[in-house]
């Protein structure tokens, strides 16, 4: 049921009122009229639901002692399964003078992003206008009574936290006595940490059920400690097992926090009991790793670390029972890496086995690295940040399909490439499929070949093309990574053209005058890496002319500039994984460039330029224009 609202306002007089506006009946006695204010504002019920807009979200909120806002999608699936037992909620609450209210984030959409509504639904807990924290509770009628009665209650005081919270002080010592934690450096203006913060503290409250704590870390506070952990950005979480650190890879809401560290105190290698069961197991386009103990002892440790190390990139597994080493031909508390049938050739091992008798995790990890790669793998998005970093690499692309009815194909070509790598063991090789790679190919100008087999050579820091030919062959391949050895390869360089003249206090660069402008110059530079599609860079555009207008008055030796990264390759030396990406790059180390990690106001990013400047000048008049411009 839809019911018309209307609020009066009252301006003055009105002002100092402290109730709540009352409801009466309208003459008619149709329109409840809510008075005490002044004025018309039209507030409508939907199933005893309030539905605020932008015009009404304050006058609604703001009084209320205490009110929960859900901000939906129409077309959600989650919210369509919430609506009927929030509905009752709403239903059972107004009884007690409680109220619980909806916005149609897909309409207010200005009013969804400044209370940092990034899924749907998105439910939050407001007292006295103030947003106190996201729901996370069940999705449920009786739920959300018992959640809201409790927030009604006078006397009611939130629990403490469940998210330890850990400084310089005490970082080592816990990290090292957990056998599993998960630990975000976060920044108190950082908009994603605040977004993230009530999913974090719900997933501590189901974590700790299980036993595993979640902590947290004020990374601008303990700066020594971020950067001792290369945090370049926030919220940057962490995992780390009795002192070791892992990198994070899970989704970073409630339900995937949770999913992800349960998965984690898994073990990371299975257990297997018989041949049968290892035969089922194996894993038919990739390297099998499996090690074999007489006892738990310590070189079983050291293996179930690498397997962390390594977990999620390669399966693992491992077995006390001799009957499966025998079968496998496996030596006592040793680690063999098993090829798959597919990757087997004349030119390379089938089965590898590391036998040392001691050894640590970091040893063993590096090893079965390094052995699971074949010398031509099939290359994905998935593998070749693990595989592939190694250059200079060479990359077929074509119809890549290890399916029983494509295999032939695959290895048709395959088969063509291997002599030509055998033969250069020091460049690394890789087949792609055309279509997963279709982004890489298109950075090498290749999108209009009209090839059915392409290629692309990688080195540190540069790329170059094989010229389309008619018939791919290993003679081709092979004349083709002579060519690059004797230095006669032309590098392609996605670039937009050079600016004839340079307009603004904000100089331009693109990937052709990179290395002169950047590299090369001799002064320090502050370079923004953009995407014109980017609103968080759009906003970033005055402050950052603001600073290179003050910069070239008060330090000529410090170049404000920035680069469109999706229109020109990114030079190596810096990654660029989000938009505006801001670095700092002194005159004397530009091999090091410093990445920006504060809040893109004209203060922060002064405060950093004095600090990682070669040579900073300050003058009176300088400094009086930066106090206006921060005011």
């Amino acid at each position: 049921m839809r019911t018309a609202v209307w609020v009066t306002l009252c301006f003055g007089l009105c002002a100092g009122l402290q109730k709540e506006p009352s409801i009466t009946i309208d003459p008619d006695g149709e329109i409840p009229v809510v008075e005490g204010f002044g004025g018309n504002i039209d507030i409508a019920e939907e199933d005893d639901v309030l539905v605020l807009t932008r015009d009404n979200f304050l006058h609604v909120v703001n009084p209320k002692d205490v009110i929960l806002v859900e901000f939906y999608a129409p077309w959600c699936g989650h919210c369509k399964s919430l609506a009927p037992e929030y509905a009752a909620a709403a239903r059972e609450l107004k009884e007690d003078g409680i109220r619980i209210a909806k916005v149609d984030a897909t309409k207010e959409t200005e009013l969804a992003k400044e209370h940092l509504v990034s899924g749907y639904p998105t439910i939050k807990l407001f007292k006295k206008g103030q947003p106190v924290e996201d729901y996370s509770g069940a999705r449920t009628t009786q739920a959300i009574v018992e959640y809201m009665r409790m927030h009604a209650d006078p006397n009611y005081e939130p629990p403490p936290s469940a998210v330890m919270v850990l400084t310089s002080a005490n970082f080592s010592k816990t990290i090292k006595s957990k056998e599993l934690i998960l630990v975000e450096f976060y920044a108190q203006w950082c908009r994603h940490c605040k977004a993230l913060e009530p999913e974090y503290e719900g997933a501590a409250k189901e974590l700790v059920k299980v036993d595993i704590p979640l902590a947290k870390v004020d990374g601008p506070e303990e700066k020594e400690l971020a950067d001792e952990y290369g945090v370049s950005g926030y919220p940057t979480l962490m995992v780390f097992r009795n002192g070791r650190q892992f990198d994070f890879k899970g989704r970073r809401d409630l339900e995937g926090i949770v999913e992800y560290m349960k998965e984690q105190a898994k073990l990371p290698s299975m257990e297997i009991k018989s041949v049968l069961e290892m035969h089922n197991n194996m894993v038919r386009t990739d390297a099998t790793v499996i090690g074999y103990f007489t006892e738990k002892g310590s070189m079983f440790e050291e293996y179930i670390g690498a397997a962390n190390e390594l977990r999620g990139k390669l399966p693992f597994f491992h077995t006390l029972e001799p009957s499966v080493a025998e079968h496998y031909k496996l030596k006592d508390n040793s680690i063999t890496v098993i090829m798959p049938e597919i990757y087997h050739s004349k030119y390379e091992d089938k089965v590898f086995r590391y036998t040392k008798t001691t050894a640590t995790y970091k040893d063993i990890g590096l090893w079965i690295a390094k052995k699971s790669v074949p010398l031509v793998g099939q290359r994905t998005k998935s593998n070749k940040d693990f595989k592939y970093e190694t250059r200079p690499l060479v990359v077929v692309y074509y119809d890549v399909n290890f399916s029983h009815q494509y295999v032939k194909d695959t290895q048709f070509i395959r088969n063509k490439i291997l002599p030509v790598a055998d033969a250069n063991r020091d460049i690394l090789f890789a087949i792609s499929d055309e279509e997963e790679f279709d982004d890489e190919i298109k950075s090498l100008g290749l999108e209009e070949s009209g090839e059915s087999v392409n290629v692309g050579l990688f080195s540190s820091n540069l790329k170059y093309p094989l010229e389309p030919e008619d018939d791919f062959s290993s003679d081709v391949l092979s004349e083709f990574i002579d060519e690059f050895k004797a230095g006669k390869l032309k590098p392609f360089l996605k670039s937009q053209p050079i600016p004839k003249r340079q307009e603004g206090p904000v100089r331009i660069f693109v990937a052709k005058n990179f290395e002169e402008e950047v590299i090369q110059s001799k002064k320090d530079i502050l370079i923004e890496f953009y995407a014109p599609w980017c609103g968080h860079c759009k906003n970033l555009e005055p402050v950052f002319k603001k600073l290179a207008k003050q910069l070239s008055k008060s330090n000529e030796d410090v170049i404000v500039g920035k680069m469109d990264a999706t229109a020109n390759d990114v030079h190596p030396l810096f990654k660029v994984s989000g938009f505006p990406t801001i670095y700092y790059l002194r005159a004397s180390e530009k091999d090091n460039p410093v990445p920006f990690t504060g809040d893109r106001s004209l203060k922060k990013l002064k405060e950093f330029v004095e600090q990682e400047s070669s040579i900073f000048n300050n003058d009176e008049d300088t400094q009086e224009e930066t106090t206006k411009d921060e005011l």
